[in-house]
């Protein structure tokens, strides 16, 4: 008897648990994955594949993209994998039970979930996604110049130890700039490496970013991490 009671406490517990994966908002999600310095983006429908880069330029933490593989064809499905893997942006479908037959393992995601989930399962898959993302060839070593460091392996930035919360562009700058310090990069230059070919706004998009990227890592403004070449675009302070 008490066998059968456990059975069915037991099962009581996981409708429970179900009831609560199926009442998760979009803002519920957001705020968890927050907390973790990933912020998600939602791609439901071809609208949201077209303002996926604008999402991405404006992340706060980690970018994760979250593709509800039920609701969209599979040509948009490789559409936004393509755009992510050029960024290098983590991915993780959300596939319902019908989805998992058909299911390609090839596609490039990095990791995918069943709904309805839970809160813990959504967040260690999140998290893996992020960490099984395709890696920058600088991932494997911290680049540290005096006091600041970048760990490109979780997108973190410290000043003497103290994190930088930085937009997604914000990081690939200083990134792209700290890994060759000394070396000049023009507008157009920087512009075509981080925003891409295809972007339409002008070069002063570029000053716009350094300048906010100065705002949050610059302690002293007599020594600059960030040097600005006169008619010409910007450089990382060389070591010397």
């Amino acid at each position: 008897m008490k066998i059968v009671q456990d059975a069915l406490k037991a099962l009581e517990e996981m409708n429970i648990a179900h009831d609560k994966s199926n009442g998760l908002t979009r803002e519920d999600i957001d705020q968890l994955l927050k907390e973790e310095f990933i912020t998600p983006m939602f791609v439901y429908a071809a609208n949201d594949i077209e303002t996926l880069t604008d999402q991405i330029d404006s992340a706060e933490h980690t970018p994760l993209v979250l593709i509800y593989l039920s609701s969209l064809k599979r040509q948009q499905v490789s559409s936004i994998l393509g755009q992510c893997e050029a960024k290098y942006i983590p991915t993780l479908a959300v596939v319902s039970t019908d989805d998992l037959i058909s299911l390609d393992v090839e596609m490039g995601i990095n990791d995918f979930i069943v709904a309805p989930f839970h809160e813990e399962e959504l967040l260690v898959r999140s998290i893996f996604s992020v960490k099984r993302s395709k890696s920058r060839p600088t991932e494997d070593e911290h680049i540290v110049r005096g006091d600041l460091t970048i760990n490109p392996s979780n997108y973190e930035v410290l000043i003497n130890n103290n994190r930088i919360n930085l937009r997604f562009k914000e990081y690939e700058l200083l990134l792209l700039l700290a890994s060759n310090p000394g070396r000049v990069y023009d507008r157009a230059t920087l512009l075509n490496q981080i925003w891409g070919y295809d972007y339409f706004g002008g070069t002063r998009t570029v000053d716009v970013h350094i300048r906010r990227l100065r705002s949050k890592i610059e302690i002293n403004v007599e020594t600059p991490y960030i040097e600005t070449i006169w008619n010409v675009g910007y450089r990382f302070r060389s070591s010397d």
